[in-house]
């Protein structure tokens, strides 16, 4: 895709012959995912490594220092810094999730969590354990987890593979059960089949929607 990987050997952090790209988005919601944008903001300023990039981070009045902010992005600008970034670090949107899989990024997601007020359910919780217990997604719980999750990316321990092509129309059932019903002890019935479908899906779902 003509993105550059950023890597660097494992203990050579203080060593800066590289910035590792980083886009970070929060989707469209209209309720603000401060916890992760600050999450973000303390990892990105707490790792020895030099990174750039882009923040798009909605409503929210928390903006991570060392990335560039934007409030919204058009879906041509949302596509360029999923094609560009060595990392995607996002929200668990089931069309963000499906972009960033499709290209072949492992992201390091964060649910909205409902107890916060940040969304109307856990679902996004819901589909985050499924494909992290698939190993599809790098998890983060707080601002100490994804900077290890950032370092792993750096250290090459994790990186982006090959995009995938899928056949959204025999996946878009599972999908639409994940994006549209309510939260439920799902996360058994999730496994390769409900990936497969985020991986997929994307542009059909999110076709209109600009991030």
């Amino acid at each position: 895709m003509g993105h550059a990987r950023a890597v660097l050997p494992a203990g050579r952090e203080g060593e800066h012959s590289f910035r590792m790209r980083i886009f970070v988005t929060v989707g469209n919601a209209l309720v603000p995912f401060d916890r992760l944008l600050g999450w973000v903001d303390e990892a990105t300023s707490a790792l020895d490594v030099p990174v750039e990039g882009l923040c798009q981070h909605g409503p929210s009045r928390v903006r991570p220092r060392a990335l560039a902010p934007r409030e919204h992005l058009s879906r041509a600008e949302f596509e360029r810094e999923m094609d560009q970034a060595d990392v995607v670090v996002c929200h668990a949107g089931v069309g963000t999730l499906s972009d960033a899989l499709r290209r072949g990024h492992r992201p390091i997601v964060a649910p909205r969590r409902a107890g916060f007020g940040e969304i109307v359910n856990d679902h996004q919780l819901e589909i985050v354990t499924a494909l992290g217990q698939e190993g599809r997604i790098e998890v983060a719980e707080d601002a100490e987890s994804l900077r290890a999750a950032l370092l792993r990316y750096a250290r090459g321990e994790a990186r982006r593979g090959p995009p995938r092509d899928e056949d959204p129309a025999r996946l878009l059932p599972v999908a639409r059960a994940i994006a549209e019903g309510p939260a439920r002890a799902r996360t058994p019935l999730l496994g390769n089949l409900a990936m497969s479908a985020l991986a997929a899906l994307g542009p059909r779902l999110d076709r209109l929607r600009v991030r």
